[in-house]
């Protein structure tokens, strides 16, 4: 297993960089949202410029770091008949959707980790002062919140053997989860009753429960439900995403390619 994910991590090493430009683009188009917000709420609440700087620069790094697009490549290749030939491979396809998440994130990590660091100068806010087991639950909330996001693409992307065009429905999901995982507005200022629905929603701990740990946000009640939340959504898609492909492959009836 170690040999193979070695093989296709070398492989999808050298195609990131095969599409270097496209590959920055991406990376940096998606930083547009959310410093506009930042500019947004610091008019409105002047007095409180920092804590939106450090909120939203926080949410650019952990946006990054938990993104999932299998979906999008999942819905093409399924609907053109190109995806037979990773159902072939004797390696399960969803190893090279990971292998590809790992590589793409570790450059995502190179780049911003050294950005922040030059800005924190500059910016005071942004000098973290968390102990050593605050990163370790950062850590772990971001591993929990990348799986939650990578499996909510990956089994949209199998819906793709029942449905065309199922990116329209994962528009959907993206949209809510715009407003209720923290990128449009901390959680703080959300009203009351919202802020008690997402805690029974994925969408909270795709992005917003990282980020309230490393902003310093999260009681002890917050760790709590937040990580409790995270894995029982994590074991729940995991299962759903082996019991969508099984039923996936006994309807798939490819065509083209």
């Amino acid at each position: 297993m170690l040999i193979k994910y070695r093989a296709i991590l070398r492989m999808k090493f050298v195609e990131m960089f095969s599409y270097q430009l496209s590959t920055m683009v991406w990376m940096f188009g998606t930083m547009v949202q959310p410093l506009i917000t930042m500019m947004v709420w610091m008019n409105i609440y002047p007095d409180q410029g920092d804590t939106f700087v450090l909120y939203f620069i926080a949410l650019i790094v952990v946006e990054r770091l938990t993104s999932a697009w299998d979906v999008w490549e999942m819905d093409r290749q399924i609907r053109e008949g190109t995806f037979s030939y990773q159902i072939v491979r004797p390696f399960h396809p969803v190893h090279w959707a990971i292998a590809e998440n790992i590589v793409y994130k570790g450059l995502f990590l190179v780049v911003l980790l050294p950005c922040w660091i030059v800005l924190s100068f500059f910016i005071p806010s942004l000098q973290l002062h968390l102990p050593a087991s605050g990163w370790g639950l950062f850590l772990a909330a971001l591993l929990l919140g990348a799986i939650i996001r990578f499996a909510f693409s990956y089994m949209f992307g199998i819906l793709g053997f029942w449905m065309t065009k199922v990116t329209a429905v994962y528009a959907m999901f993206e949209t809510v989860s715009l407003f209720i995982s923290g990128r449009i507005a901390p959680f703080s200022l959300l009203p009351p009753v919202v802020k008690q629905i997402s805690t029974f929603l994925p969408y909270r701990y795709m992005i917003g429960f990282p980020l309230e740990i490393l902003t310093g946000a999260a009681d002890t009640r917050t760790l709590l439900t937040g990580f409790a939340g995270s894995f029982i959504w994590a074991v729940l898609l995991i299962g759903a995403i082996v019991w969508l492909w099984k039923a996936g492959l006994k309807k798939n009836q490819a065509v083209g390619g």
